[in-house]
């Protein structure tokens, strides 16, 4: 159902897929190895939105797709609806880990580790949290649907202000397996995982602010909620930012964005950022495809990355887990090879859109998502 999507909606999660694609390819080719201290920085300052993004999209789903379902009392077709999402999410996780086997780049001890959320796998763990986060969704609805939006958004801040006691309980240490789950869920040990579910709250519920405002009224209404909603995020974002830099300085705070550190630790600089890059995202996309912006036939196939961003995205990195450790690119090839891989990527899903879609619309049938409905976005 093209109409019904929102044009900017898929290109942000398009965008947040190729720039995932390619900081993966960068490593997975071996030319980000040899780029000098500032192309790493550089490079990471622009693909870190990805993750915030897929995220606050992720939010905005939530609101846009599932409360009205719930409004309208349909609660275990809902729950029913996030499961089979969340089962699909884990599926794809489990092919990306199998790809990491069989191409090499894991063992087979600790490939059914990471199947068991137990291990970490190269570049599928954003998967793992999806399918974590869906199961989460269900009771986080049924609060919204209770108490609220704003309430919903204050639960979703309330555990940045427990986050000095988290380092008072006894978490698993590193060594054990457990470490790996324990991070998942609650950011804690330190260094076991990229994104916590406990953290990434507040961006979910941001999301769903977002998506409230993309959910009623005409295109040209729908447009000026967004921006006044979205502007207002962008600056207590900012806020934070300045407060974080003010705090550590600006050389150990950008520093910190960009090697990562601020992600492992799951420092809110970290967050606090990534919202900016998010919001600033939506906000440039929103003015150069505006959400009244119909589903042109010519602009489709450029949106099937956001349209079709798990399989994509799981597409994608099964791929590079089978490209051989011994083929180490320059740097100069790298980095366009690099490019070129979400490219190759949006041909492929574009031909399976192709198989799926047109033979339907030929027979007259009513045409069907391009794939499956619990697979057709990852955020």
């Amino acid at each position: 159902m093209l109409e019904r999507r929102i044009v900017f909606v898929d290109a942000a999660r398009g965008l947040a897929v190729a720039l995932a694609l390619y900081i993966h390819s960068l490593a997975t080719f071996g030319a980000w190895y040899h780029l000098p201290r500032l192309g790493q920085a550089l490079v990471r300052l622009v693909t870190s939105a990805a993750t915030p993004t897929f995220i606050v999209l992720f939010g905005a789903m939530l609101e846009m797709v599932y409360y009205p379902g719930l409004v309208e009392g349909g609660r275990r077709r809902v729950r029913v609806r996030l499961l089979r999402r969340s089962w699909n999410c884990y599926v794809a996780y489990l092919a990306v880990v199998a790809a990491s086997v069989v191409g090499g780049r894991r063992g087979m001890l600790h490939g059914v580790a990471a199947a068991l959320s137990l291990g970490d796998a190269q570049y599928g763990n954003i998967l793992k949290f999806y399918a974590f986060a869906l199961v989460l969704a269900i009771p986080l609805l049924g609060f919204r649907q209770r108490r609220g939006l704003l309430p919903t958004v204050l639960l979703g801040l309330a555990p940045w202000v427990a986050v000095a006691w988290l380092d008072r309980v006894s978490w698993p240490p590193p060594s054990s397996d457990l470490s790996y789950l324990s991070a998942m869920l609650v950011g804690r040990p330190i260094g076991r995982s990229w994104i916590s579910l406990l953290h990434s709250q507040a961006l979910v519920v941001t999301g769903m602010t977002i998506g409230w405002s993309l959910s009623a009224g005409s295109g040209e209404e729908r447009g000026k909620r967004f921006r006044r909603t979205a502007t207002l995020i962008l600056l207590a974002a900012l806020a934070a930012s300045c407060a974080v830099v003010l705090a550590v300085g600006p050389r150990d705070a950008f520093g910190g964005y960009t090697t990562l550190r601020y992600r492992a630790s799951h420092h809110v600089g970290y967050y606090a950022f990534g919202l900016v890059e998010a919001t600033a995202l939506l906000i440039g996309l929103s003015l150069l495809l505006p959400p009244r912006m119909a589903y042109r036939p010519g602009l489709a196939p450029f949106l099937c990355l956001g349209r079709s961003s798990l399989l994509a995205f799981t597409l994608g990195n099964c791929l590079l887990d089978f490209w051989p450790r011994a083929w180490v690119l320059p740097v100069t090839t790298g980095l366009v090879a690099s490019a070129l891989v979400p490219a190759c990527v949006m041909c492929i899903v574009l031909l399976v859109e192709s198989r799926l879609f047109e033979p339907a619309a030929a027979r007259g049938s009513p045409a069907p998502a391009a794939v499956p409905r619990p697979l057709r976005k990852l955020g």
